[in-house]
């Protein structure tokens, strides 16, 4: 399967995970204030301090794959009512990609200042901490490890591990004054970090201007082709009609969606949280090619037949759904994602008649021009 730049470069924006500072909750406590706050407390610090004040930043994303290490710098601007700007490629003359999100409204602007996708989705998870505090943990146990400084401010450090398996997943540093979220680790199977989130600087409390939280009036057109998003309702029937569930295996729920055109082919992508990770279904039709794959992909055997998977970040899982081809993409750990296509459908590939006419048209067209 082979995605085309702007899914891959909203996936790698979305790595901004930050949680901006709110009210704190009451019971809450600084670090040499008398007792511990307890890792709920400090969790609901976090997640209920975000989409209250505004601050502005700069964060730096690495990520440690068999491909080496690769790094990012992003500026983000954080306003109230869930306004929120994210440019890649910070401090590089101000030439890489910009994610908008204003309410349910999301935008992405190529390098160039054109829109290359638009629709309506909330944050994702890995942009502001999923405010799902019971979904998340159903699965996860969450320890406070002891207070620490990070950027001059005193702050905390949550440990999060899978409760089935005790398996290390995450750390946050949360400001223990305003819940903003310092600092986020995620960690591969054996314990190494596998990508990391900090800030480097950060102003807050910070009061952005509208023009700073608003893409230029020309993205309000897109192409006609371009990725469009849908809230959760919306996705709901688009997984309907594509018969693709609304929840997979690890406590994963049908959380947003989105679709787009590849070499005139409509491609369905879905995006399953379980509160604290996401994962992205891609369901397009046409026969899966080993060659299409990242570096690395490996043969495996699913439920109903042949798969590939591969390791890194994003890791993922791909396989033949009759005469579609589905992918699953995600910081998921590889045995969760195996869980999941095992949930979906598996068969071999076949055309239908419709798909064989469509085939010999294009095939006779590119003859003619």
């Amino acid at each position: 399967m082979r995605l085309r730049s702007t899914t891959a470069v909203v996936s790698v924006v979305a790595l901004a995970v930050v949680a901006p500072p709110g009210v704190r909750p009451a019971g809450a406590h600084t670090p040499g204030q008398g007792a511990d706050p307890s890792a709920d407390r400090v969790l609901n610090l976090a997640l209920q301090g975000s989409r209250t004040v505004g601050y502005e930043g700069t964060q730096s994303v690495t990520i440690h794959s068999p491909r080496g290490v690769e790094s990012e710098r992003l500026h983000v601007v954080r306003g109230t009512n869930d306004r929120l700007v994210i440019q890649a490629g910070a401090g590089s003359g101000g030439g890489g990609w910009t994610f908008f999100q204003d309410g349910q409204r999301r935008v992405v602007m190529d390098p160039q200042g054109g829109a290359v996708s638009q629709g309506h989705a909330g944050l994702a998870a890995d942009i502001e901490p999923d405010s799902s505090l019971r979904q998340m943990r159903a699965k996860y146990g969450v320890t406070l490890e002891g207070p620490t400084r990070m950027l001059d401010r005193e702050a905390w450090t949550l440990r999060i591990e899978r409760s089935g398996d005790a398996r290390l997943v995450e750390r946050w540093t949360v400001d223990a004054r305003t819940g903003l979220v310092l600092g986020r680790d995620s960690y591969d199977p054996s314990g190494g970090v596998e990508r990391s989130i900090v800030f480097t600087e950060v102003r807050e409390p910070y009061t952005p201007p509208d023009s700073e939280l608003e893409p230029p009036g020309h993205a309000t057109a897109p192409p006609p082709a371009s990725q469009r998003w849908f809230t959760q309702p919306e996705a709901s029937r688009l997984a309907a009609a594509q018969r693709l569930p609304s929840s997979l295996p690890g406590s994963y729920l049908l959380r947003s969606g989105s679709s787009f055109k590849v070499d005139r082919a409509s491609v369905v992508q879905l995006v399953y949280s379980d509160g604290l990770q996401e994962v992205s279904l891609f369901d397009q039709p046409g026969k899966l090619a080993g060659s299409w794959l990242p570096p690395g992909a490996r043969r495996i055997k699913l439920r109903h037949g042949p798969g590939f998977a591969w390791e890194g970040f994003p890791r993922g899982t791909a396989w033949q759904a009759g005469p579609d081809t589905c992918t699953l993409v995600g910081a998921s750990p590889a045995d969760e994602l195996a869980q999941m296509a095992d949930s979906l459908p598996q068969a071999p590939f076949r055309r239908t008649l419709r798909q064989r006419l469509s085939h010999v048209v294009d095939w006779l067209r590119s003859r003619l021009t």
